[in-house]
């Protein structure tokens, strides 16, 4: 109690010295607080983003591992040591390597034994069909359709004017049929045919945002295998069909195999950007036509039971039966339930050829992207800060230390402790820097939330800056991802749907709404003892150096 009545008194006498100490730890307790404050609203914002996400998964070859290994395998074939000098043959190229081996649904299904019982899956599969008789594809009219019928005459192919497709390759679900996202099939027919397992599944490849309504009609019954379908309201009125109607639909490769869909719904897309005389017309989202996977899964084992059969120019024989393009998901409760998965799955006879990946961890790492650079740099200021002021007090009390010399000999020779002294200048510095601590964890905890929000908003701005100039030095419009007539950029192909339209922009964690907690403020207690320690550091060690009598001796 002396001691802490004895550093009372001498802070009291030493106002101006003691008072820019605690200006010197205000600012370094400010700072501290607004940059731990920033660290640990970014580990929370992660934390409250990790539990809130949706997390879907979905199995891929892993066409990477392939092309390295198929590389690597030629490379051994080498004689010649020199790597740089070897050059690859494209005589030699297997594309069979790289196309990987299909996954059927039953396979699949296999694998969703590695589920826990809070996840879950749900699958789609998608595939082109042609008009028949007086349906028409939106965006076409009759003279349009007379044309495409004499071109397939004459070609004795349903694609004859339509680029190569590359090979179908099976597990690779990176997107839902039908929406654009899907990948092109071998034959492209006039409509883009999409059963859904489930109405998670159609929930989320559909639209969660609301952008698609059933406006007429109901949506299709998912547990019956009838043959009934939704169409979009631009097809509907363009063909005068309304709910209740049929339409018949063929086989792009056999036109004589035809299917008849009863229209159970109609519904209207928000977003929709229909482009007339599109050439790809099952790319266009008005001519999207969905089912439900039972009737789409009929459907399908009815085109290979036809059994029918194309002959190309060469009299070469090849199957005409449909073949859907399967896109399957699996969902999770949480992370933990996605990477048990990610290892049990290969415990299942999953080759190693495939890969499990979650393009929702992927946004979510891209979200936090602001925020964790943000993170880093404050961090970074935090140490400098920390290292700075640290310097400056050790020096402010070497200067305090050799001033007050006198008073230190006089205490030593009337008998008091050196420990006993030294502890009192400790006393008054642990005083000093805890009051200018407290003041300045309130000032900190006060400002930290809105300059944390300003940072961040600066940060994104800056992300968001600078990927649209990369965008522009690619000759892309920064609005759409598209390419900019601005900037010299080529001109959207016609018969190409601009699909970056519809895919959303990244969105990041834009702001916070606490930052300083008490992980925080044990934190900056810490720090107040760290700035004790070293400013004392120096005191300690002169005073027990010191020898009384010769600093009265010299003082006299």
């Amino acid at each position: 109690m002396y001691l802490v009545k004895n550093a009372f008194k001498s802070i009291t006498r030493n106002k101006l010295r003691n008072i820019l100490i605690g200006i010197i730890v205000l600012i370094i307790s400010v700072s501290a607080c607004v940059a731990l404050s920033i660290q640990q609203a970014a580990e929370v914002a992660k934390e409250d983003t990790l539990s809130n996400l949706k997390v879907t998964a979905q199995i891929s070859f892993d066409r990477k591992k392939a092309m390295n290994e198929m590389m690597n395998n030629k490379d051994s074939d080498s004689d010649d040591d020199d790597s740089s000098q070897r050059s690859f043959d494209r005589g030699k190229f297997d594309f069979n390597v790289l196309q990987g081996s299909s996954l059927t649904l039953d396979d699949y299904m296999k694998y969703t034994k590695a589920l826990t019982k809070d996840d879950g899956y749900y699958y789609s599969g998608a595939v082109s069909l042609d008009a028949t008789g007086d349906l028409l594809p939106y965006g076409t009219s009759e003279d349009d359709e007379s044309d495409s019928s004499s071109e397939k005459t004459a070609d004795n192919s349903p694609s004859g004017n339509m680029p190569a497709q590359p090979p179908q390759r099976g597990g690779d679900n990176s997107s839902g049929g039908g929406f654009g996202g899907m990948p092109f099939q071998v034959n492209q027919g006039d409509f883009s045919i999409t059963g859904y397992s489930s109405s998670d599944a159609m929930l989320s490849m559909f639209g969660e945002d609301g952008s698609y309504k059933i406006t007429d009609g109901s949506m299709f019954d998912f547990s019956s295998d009838d043959y009934e379908c939704v169409i979009s309201n631009e097809l509907a009125t363009y063909n005068n069909l309304k709910v209740g109607d049929t339409i018949k639909l063929a086989n792009p490769k056999c036109e004589s195999e035809t299917y008849k869909l009863k229209i159970v719904g109609i519904y209207t897309d928000s977003d929709s950007s229909s482009e007339e005389n599109n050439r790809f017309r099952m790319n266009d989202p008005a001519n999207n036509i969905y089912m439900n996977y039972n009737a789409f899964s009929k459907l399908i084992k009815a085109s290979e039971k036809a059994d029918n059969t194309t002959t190309d120019n060469d009299g070469n024989k090849t199957s005409a039966a449909l073949k859907e393009n399967l896109a399957f998901t699996y969902t999770f409760a949480n992370t933990d339930n996605y990477e048990k998965f990610s290892e049990k799955v290969y415990d299942l006879g999953l080759s190693d050829d495939y890969k499990v990946s979650s393009s929702d961890l992927q946004a979510y790492e891209n979200s936090l992207t602001p925020l964790n650079t943000l993170s880093s740099t404050a961090m970074w200021f935090f140490f400098i800060v920390l290292g700075v002021g640290g310097i400056i007090l050790v020096t402010l009390n070497i200067f305090n230390l050799r001033e007050r010399k006198y008073e230190v000999g006089v205490l030593t020779a009337i008998g008091m402790k050196k420990a006993k002294v030294a502890l009192q200048f400790v006393t008054e510095i642990f005083i000093v820097t805890f009051i200018a601590l407290i003041i300045g964890t309130s000032i900190g905890s006060a400002v930290s939330v809105p300059v944390t929000n300003t940072l961040l908003a600066n940060q994104i701005s800056s992300s968001q800056s600078s990927d649209s100039k990369i965008k522009e030095n690619f000759g892309f419009n920064p609005d759409n991802g598209g390419p900019s007539s601005d900037n010299g950029g080529a001109p959207q192909m016609k018969g190409f749907k601009d699909f970056s339209k519809s895919s959303k922009a990244a969105k990041y964690v834009d702001s916070v709404s606490s930052a300083t907690n008490l992980f925080v403020i044990l934190e900056l207690v810490l720090v107040g003892l760290f700035l004790t320690i070293v400013a004392s550091l120096a005191a300690l060690v002169s005073i027990m150096r010191y020898e009384p009598l010769k600093i009265l001796s010299n003082r006299s």
